[in-house]
């Protein structure tokens, strides 16, 4: 059974329930928070926004922005398999394996047409259940996309993170460390060659909703032309680049990155 719970510390009427299911012999977590006041907001107004976390990290990234974006609907924070203490499959994933759970979980909850927004493999994974399944989706928000194609390399991959990371606060890389022991090496490394070999920019122009992709200044895993790129690839795409900001810019700018999340739904 669900468990419904009410946040201590946050904004008056937040809550939040946990669902565990298991869908194809693959488990998946999910939060839903949605925010009381939101009874107020007229129904044609509501969003559903599926939030969809990156390579060893969890839905913990998303605390911050759930909140805010909880003003306008139910937000789902995904924890997938074999990450965040979600049981490991017996076999390699996919990044359309994780995709295609994803579009399973939206049919078996009945979500219509949500909004999706990945964080860096999440970007990916959302890249894929969009265009694998035409209307499943109203919007696509792609945070710090990976792989830039120019650089898919083990070795060039870890620089570019390492040098994002100089510019994220502790608390950020603290948040990162412990989803990288949740998940553990093993994990890691089955998953990591599929992320640097899945080719978004080829994927993007079968997406059919508004995509906004959106990087950190000092984002250097997910660079300033590769951004522009990938924007241009989808059939409606643009992209924004936050000042100030790095590969973790969800939780470090959640307020910035969940208004332009808003201001793209309403678009």
């Amino acid at each position: 059974m669900p468990q419904t719970v009410r946040a201590s510390q946050a904004p008056n009427g937040l809550n939040v329930r946990i669902d565990r299911v298991r869908i194809g012999g693959l488990a998946l977590r999910t939060w839903t928070t949605w925010i009381q006041e939101t009874d107020d907001v007229p129904v044609a107004d509501r969003r559903d926004i599926v939030l969809v976390h990156g390579l060893g990290v969890s839905s913990e990234y998303f605390e911050r922005l759930a909140v805010h974006l909880g003003r306008v609907g139910a937000v789902h924070l995904l924890d997938l398999p074999g990450f965040a203490g979600v049981p490991r499959p017996d076999r390699h994933l996919e990044i359309d394996d994780f995709a295609r759970l994803i579009a399973r979980w939206v049919e078996h909850v009945g979500l219509e047409r949500p909004t999706f927004l990945g964080h860096s493999m999440g970007s990916q994974i959302v890249t894929e259940v969009l265009a694998s399944h035409p209307g499943i989706a109203s919007h696509a928000v792609l945070i710090g996309p990976p792989v830039n194609a120019q650089e898919r390399s083990v070795p060039r991959q870890a620089l570019r993170l390492l040098q994002s990371s100089v510019h994220e606060s502790p608390r950020t890389r603290g948040i990162a460390l412990r989803g990288y022991v949740e998940c553990g090496p093993h994990w890691f490394a089955q998953v990591l060659p599929r992320m640097l070999r899945y080719p978004i920019e080829d994927r993007l122009p079968a997406v059919d909703v508004p995509v906004l992709v959106v990087r950190g200044e000092h984002d250097h895993v997910a660079p300033r032309a590769w951004a522009q790129l990938l924007a241009d690839a989808a059939p409606d795409g643009r992209w924004v680049e936050i000042a100030g900001a790095s590969h973790a810019v969800i939780y470090e700018h959640s307020r910035q990155v969940g208004d332009l999340v808003l201001e793209h739904v309403r678009r």
